[in-house]
């Protein structure tokens, strides 16, 4: 059976454009390695793992079965942008991603603190593969709607979370063609569906108030780019009305931006002292440093919980180093890991986990976290009725209590 003029010209064109697809996937993997200082020695590997030979081997075989026998049209981008998502994915840290254009987006604007969405915070469990639950932001939609912190997001839209990325997740919420998004949620066992609306987020993530007997509280609910700011404008205003004594709650913070924690750490300790430290994959030491010359020269309480992670760790470490504090709560997350997010220079980016970071007294916390001075928990059940009646909040009476004496 002869082809047609149409059909040999269709065969040609699809054959041409998987080529090319083939051809860019070489390109941009050879311009990684080189950018990562890979071996270039055929057959080799260097201590990462990576065998580049091995590799392009395997490319051109997978280019050769798709040109021979792949029955369908083939979307350059999301085949480009798949074997990405791939490679870091392989590297089984749920901390590394790689974004693409409009991830990469969403992210950005996320940082800068507004965005559409309905006010969670979510990580990728390895284990399970499945999307939990890391914060719920108060008085956003999914606070309001009953989700909780630590429910497993089973699925998205009916798209189950253990087949997308993180990113593609998040980016499944936030722009869904509807302005409710459908979760179902495992907790305890149970599975439990939600309706929510998406709305325009602006995260407020400082807030504050003068206690009785001028005891200050501020509650610092994310580290972004302006959160700093906000937490220094807050101290000011609370010391002008003559504040005594600061509680800092910290509580389902899951951290945020190094920097911005640098910046609020350095609002309380003297100026040059060290807030923490970083060590690279080859030992390479980085110090952060207060880089302010105001002190915060009064008692301070900072409250955690179990959801207290990363920069919240920092800055709770810090100051528990240097007996500025007093801790109370409940053992903290554990992640003393810092990620790098790297633009790539064509509008995606990747996120990296880089270093390691250390208190001044050279604790390192990952996976053990830091433990309060003073151990309060709340259960689950009690920790959702403390956010419902703060009255119910004996961890913040204890606060009160120790900066009163």
């Amino acid at each position: 059976m002869q082809e047609t003029d149409s059909v040999r010209k269709e065969k040609t064109k699809r054959k041409n454009k998987k080529s090319h697809i083939i051809a860019c996937m070489l390109l941009m993997l050879l311009v990684g390695f080189a950018a990562g200082r890979l071996s270039a020695r055929a057959g080799s590997s260097d201590k990462n793992g990576f065998n580049n030979q091995a590799m392009m081997d395997k490319i051109k075989q997978l280019e050769a079965y798709i040109n021979t026998f792949y029955l369908d049209e083939v979307d350059s981008e999301a085949v480009t942008d798949g074997a990405f998502h791939g490679l870091v994915s392989g590297l089984g840290d749920p901390y590394s991603e790689y974004y693409t254009k409009s991830e990469y987006s969403d992210l950005m604007e996320s940082d800068a603190g507004e965005y559409r969405g309905i006010g969670i915070v979510v990580y990728k469990d390895t284990t399970s593969g499945y999307v939990v639950i890391e914060s719920v932001m108060k008085d956003q939609p999914a606070y309001n709607a009953g989700v909780e912190n630590g429910d497993i997001l089973i699925s998205v839209d009916g798209k189950e979370t253990s087949e997308l990325t993180l990113s593609e997740t998040v980016s499944l919420i936030k722009k869904g063609k509807s302005d409710t998004t459908k979760l179902v949620l495992l907790r305890e066992n149970q599975t439990i569906e939600k309706e929510v609306e998406k709305t325009n987020i602006v995260m407020e993530t400082v807030s504050s108030e003068m206690k009785e007997d001028k005891i200050g509280y501020i509650s610092v609910s994310q580290f972004i780019e302006n959160t700093d700011e906000h937490f220094i404008s807050a101290v000011d205003d609370l010391e002008k009305q003559g504040m005594k004594g600061l509680i800092i709650d910290l509580r389902d913070n899951g951290g945020g931006l190094v920097d911005t924690c640098i910046n609020m750490v350095s609002r309380i300790i003297p100026d040059k002292e060290l807030i923490v430290y970083l060590k690279d994959k080859n030992g390479k030491r980085e110090d952060y440093k207060s880089n302010s010359s105001e002190t915060l020269d009064l008692p301070i309480v900072i409250l955690v919980n179990s959801n207290t992670a990363s920069a919240s760790e920092i800055m709770t470490g810090c100051l528990q180093d240097y007996g500025k504090a007093t801790i109370i709560g409940s053992k903290t997350y554990g992640k003393g890991i810092v990620q790098n997010i790297m633009p790539l220079g064509d509008g995606t980016a990747i996120k990296l986990t880089v270093a390691g970071y250390y208190t001044p007294k050279d604790r390192y916390i990952h996976k053990l976290g830091i433990e309060p001075d003073i151990k309060m928990e709340y259960t689950a059940e009690e920790w959702v009725e403390v956010r419902k009646d703060p009255g119910k909040d004996t961890q913040l009476k204890k606060a009160l209590e120790v900066l009163n004496k």
